[in-house]
């Protein structure tokens, strides 16, 4: 993704979330577009629970100046698993505080692996017993 269309994104964002944090994610920077990609974006504000609608008209907003559908996504409301995932994956193109940012992984990966440790008892018995379903 070009920087100039990076800028557009900062700005539209910075201007209606006040983030501290945006993350570009999937297709945009694995580097497998095509003329049909939409753009994911992640972001981190101190501003909790956003109206989906709100997110949704921001996202449209964003899509007009950038002629690309746009997936917004608030890590604040998202599953451990995908804020995981996004962190792991994605380019971060604005942060204003790396001690924010870096709390944030830091609480997101130890509540995945958490996650895993804790699964991993179910995962194992349902890997014995060929089947999701007891018997």
């Amino acid at each position: 993704m070009s920087e100039k269309l990076e800028q557009i994104i900062i700005d539209v964002l910075v201007e209606k979330l006040s983030p501290y944090l945006i993350i570009l994610f999937g297709s945009t920077v694995n580097g497998y577009t095509h003329s049909d990609s939409d753009i994911d974006i992640a972001f981190l504000n101190d501003r909790k629970n956003f109206d989906k609608y709100e997110l949704f008209m921001i996202a449209q907003e964003l899509a007009a100046k950038l002629n690309r559908d746009i997936d917004l996504i608030d890590l604040n409301q998202s599953s451990t698993v995908f804020q995981a995932q996004i962190i792991q994956t994605g380019k971060a193109i604005y942060c204003t505080d790396k001690q924010k940012k870096a709390n944030f992984e830091l609480k997101a990966f130890k509540m995945y692996a958490k996650l895993n440790e804790e699964r991993s008892v179910i995962l194992k018995k349902i890997y014995e017993s060929g089947s999701i379903y007891e018997k």
